[in-house]
């Protein structure tokens, strides 16, 4: 145990550590729980990360339909994010579902926590929820899916994809440095059954609610 520990605070920090051993813990308790989010900023490329030779049996779809959505997530979740407007792009890989990956504009409403993400930017988009299918995670899938993303994106005027990435999660955090992304801020949420409290380097700051209706909004830009 105390090797793990140790491995584990190399990857993330011995305060991260910290904060997910509080998590491990409020998880016994009902509508319990500690998240600590990096908000990170992607610049978008013309540059492909993926060769033209790789990726040829994988087709990227606009997937309109909420009824029959393939993303392994409620469908109270999926409906929500079409209501807000989001994007859903879905992977195929030789017909097969493969993965996802969500993105919207101006604004989104979290639904992993009590939260508002705004956007006062208008060349930034909000992505959020990429998904690989187990199966194709050592596949040129996720890299298929950003590569489109990016060029669509790009087209439309828009530069940089910003994004929240779990603090417990080194693995993505990777990812997304060795891609390119800067983090710009972090944010925890400590839920204690109705309540919430937000502590977070970037505005507001400091939040506490007793309700869903009140909610701390981050207003986050790509660095200058």
């Amino acid at each position: 145990m105390i090797k793990k520990i140790i491995a584990l605070s190399q990857q993330i920090g011995l305060v991260n550590v910290y904060l997910y051993s509080i998590n491990r813990i409020l998880s016994f308790f009902p509508s319990s729980k500690l998240i600590k989010y990096f908000y990170v900023a992607q610049k978008l490329s013309k540059q492909p990360l993926l060769s033209a030779k790789r990726g040829k049996n994988i087709e990227i779809v606009d997937f309109v339909n909420s009824g029959n959505h393939p993303c392994p997530r409620p469908p109270e979740v999926i409906n929500d994010r079409y209501k807000q407007g989001a994007t859903s792009l879905i992977a195929y890989k030789n017909g097969e579902f493969a993965g996802c990956l969500w993105y919207i504009k101006d604004k989104y409403k979290e639904d992993e926590v009590n939260c508002l993400f705004e956007l006062p930017a208008n060349d930034s988009v909000w992505d959020f929820d990429v998904y690989v299918e187990p199966k194709f995670r050592l596949s040129p899938v996720f890299l298929k899916l950003w590569d489109y993303t990016s060029d669509r994106l790009l087209k439309e005027d828009c530069h940089w994809s910003l994004s929240r990435i779990s603090a417990f999660n080194p693995n993505s955090l990777f990812s997304h440095k060795r891609m390119g992304a800067v983090i710009i801020g972090w944010a925890v949420f400590i839920c204690l059954g109705g309540i919430q409290v937000t502590i977070a380097n970037v505005s507001p700051f400091f939040h506490v609610s007793f309700r869903k209706a009140s909610f701390p909004v981050f207003r986050l830009k790509p660095p200058e």
